[in-house]
């Protein structure tokens, strides 16, 4: 859970666990504060964070425009300008005490830019190719860079959170561990998108040979599992997944599976002539 300032178009504060008490709301008469379940952590942001052009000159203006959700999860875009440069800003978590801050520049020309951080707040960064850490926690965003990258590991809470039910929901799971680097509408990141997955057949490098395989359900369960078993070809550069059979229960994979097996075109169309059925 967090928080996003509209006014600064800033990330503003985390935390894990539930989300917001509303009993106050549903048994009383409303319109008082309610209190964020969990413990609140600093991302370490600056109160302005983006700057275009000069680190240390704050923006002359910056115009929150709106958000808009995946269609898939739901997830929030949100998308603003800083001196007129078109910006578009996700949040993910990829588990406790880990935000990543994803920025999309949808105009391929625009001038460089930095974004402010509080190295000291936080216990370390990482950041997608191409961008840079300078000192005192500017990090340099290149002139006409589309995609950029922060991944930020918070410092640990006095009291961690313990998840009393894990996630189940097909749907939200890809939220948390695979959207970052697998789209489901065929634009590019780190890892191939699902659009691809459904040609039924894909080229891949297994022990150093090339060979072609089947998208079936085997072998996505392969690909969540032993990630490095078998690579597409045209990505055996990129950055190594992380294996999740420590991670997920065989519930959370049978969730997640499903969920991308519901993604075929096929599936789909199916799904809606039955919904459209009088």
């Amino acid at each position: 859970n967090y928080t996003f300032d509209p006014v600064r178009c800033r990330l503003d504060a985390v935390w894990f666990g539930a989300f917001l008490d509303y009993r106050n709301e549903a048994t009383g008469r409303g319109g008082g504060k309610v209190q964020i379940l969990g413990a609140k952590q600093s991302v370490g942001s600056e109160e302005v964070p983006l700057r275009v052009g000069d680190a240390q000159r704050e923006p002359k203006a910056i115009e929150f425009e709106g958000y808009r959700k995946e269609p898939a999860t739901g997830t929030p875009t949100f998308l603003f300008r800083v001196d007129d440069v078109a910006i578009e800003q996700r949040v993910l978590s990829f588990g406790d005490d880990q935000v990543l801050i994803e920025l999309l520049f949808p105009d391929k020309n625009h001038p460089r830019c930095y974004y402010k951080t509080d190295p000291q707040a936080v216990t370390s960064i990482e950041l997608s190719e191409n961008l840079q850490l300078l000192d005192r926690g500017v990090i340099h965003i290149p002139a006409g860079e589309q995609w950029a990258q922060i991944r930020i590991r918070l410092k640990p809470r006095q009291q961690p959170f313990v998840r009393q039910r894990p996630i189940t929901d097909g749907q939200r799971l890809y939220a948390l561990y695979c959207m970052s680097c697998h789209t489901l509408d065929g634009s590019k990141r780190i890892g191939p998108s699902f659009v691809e997955l459904w040609a039924q057949e894909r080229k891949v490098i297994r022990d150093g040979v090339s060979q072609t395989v089947q998208t079936d359900e085997h072998y996505i369960r392969e690909s969540i599992l032993q990630p490095q078993a078998a690579i597409v070809q045209g990505y055996e550069n990129a950055s190594p997944m992380v294996e999740y059979r420590e991670i997920l229960s065989s519930e959370q994979m049978d969730s997640i599976v499903n969920f991308l097996m519901e993604q075929k075109p096929r599936e789909r169309e199916a799904l809606h002539k039955l919904e459209s059925t009088p």
